[in-house]
């Protein structure tokens, strides 16, 4: 899979641009605050149906601008292609089309356009709070797996529902029918998320730790655990919620479940959620983007686009080579503000709002 093309119309710092690109590497240059991770992010949105930074779709519309914006995106796979539209009005409203026909559910964009997503604040997946890195496993798994996508999301608003009950009805005589109605489906719900998420971390580690082996020139060994306290099936899962409901009842939360889980990773037995450098972790981060780009490839038989912004000033010479090294092959979109000699790459200059290929 290839991007052919992005254009976009009164999006973010942009009037307008359609650019081409390469199968290949593309770097994408200009000064600070100049729109380069705005064309970054309008590739992002076609892929995810969201930006990778603003939360409001609202916000994605050009300061100033009468109406709403408009973001499109063309691809090429091994046997067809895709364009993606997004469209989002004045007011907010955003409408989604896959091949001009109109997309009802945002999951069946889920892989029509692979991406992989690296800057700077992604070392949060290290470094982060336990939700950054089920988020990192979340969008991976959702681009390679619709049923995934679906069934964690059936999983959250069950999680918001069983919340609600437990505050709302604290102390009441139906607590325990009402939660014994929402645990037959959450069980099944969550034992599937978690099968999914043990199975991406088991085939993640080996390819994670030969990137970042190649990235630290093997002074590192990198290894991952999946940490989950309910259970693998969702009988083990149901004695989970069952065993914990007197305490979910005094908190009014639901403290069980794979909502809770987190990701271990350690280099040579360290763990780097904890104790890792901030090299260490950054490493470590963009190792395993290189490897999610690894996994989708041999799942979707499809290589994602790679897009990495604003990379290359967080790296010493040594890891920008092993980077350049590790992306061959791969269609790469790379910001920066220093572009770097590369050979047989195709160089962006964006400057003024408008995207120049040069």
């Amino acid at each position: 899979m290839y991007l052919e093309r992005v254009s976009a119309k009164d999006f973010l710092s942009y009037t307008e641009f359609d650019v081409a690109f390469e199968n290949g590497l593309s770097v994408i240059y200009g000064m600070n605050a100049a729109g380069k991770t705005n064309l970054a992010d309008a590739v992002y949105l076609c892929s995810l149906g969201r930006s990778s930074r603003l939360n409001k779709d609202k916000d994605l519309i050009r300061w100033g601008a009468e109406g709403g914006c408009s973001v499109a995106a063309s691809v090429r796979t091994r046997f067809s292609g895709h364009t993606v539209e997004i469209n989002v009005s004045a007011d907010g409203r955003k409408k989604v089309f896959i091949d001009k026909l109109p997309v009802k559910r945002i999951g069946e964009l889920m892989g029509a356009i692979g991406t992989v997503f690296f800057s700077p604040e992604e070392t949060a997946l290290v470094r982060g709070a336990p939700e950054d890195r089920r988020r990192f496993i979340d969008i991976a798994l959702s681009q390679q797996n619709k049923s995934y996508f679906y069934t964690l999301k059936r999983y959250s608003a069950l999680i918001k529902q069983r919340n609600k009950i437990l505050k709302e009805y604290r102390g009441s005589a139906m607590t325990e029918h009402y939660l014994n109605i929402v645990d037959a489906d959450l069980a099944p719900a969550g034992a599937f998320v978690g099968k999914c998420r043990r199975a991406f971390v088991a085939e993640l580690e080996a390819l994670a730790a030969a990137r970042h082996s190649s990235m630290t020139g093997g002074r590192e060994t990198l290894s991952l655990k999946y940490e989950s306290d309910a259970g693998e099936s969702a009988a083990e899962f149901s004695e989970k919620l069952a065993a914990g409901r007197k305490n979910d009842m005094r908190l009014e939360f639901t403290g069980t479940g794979v909502h809770r889980d987190d990701l271990k990773i350690a280099a040579d037995g360290v763990d780097l959620r904890k104790f890792g450098s901030q090299g260490q972790q950054r490493t470590a981060a963009l190792s395993l983007k290189l490897a999610e780009a690894d996994v989708f490839e041999r799942r979707t038989g499809e290589t994602p686009v790679l897009i990495l912004d604003d990379v290359l000033s967080e790296l010493d010479p040594e890891r920008r080579e092993g980077l350049f090294s590790a992306v061959r092959g791969m269609q790469t979109l790379l910001t920066c503000t220093d572009p770097p000699d590369i050979a047989g790459a195709v160089y962006y200059r964006v400057t003024e709002g408008k995207v120049i290929r040069e």
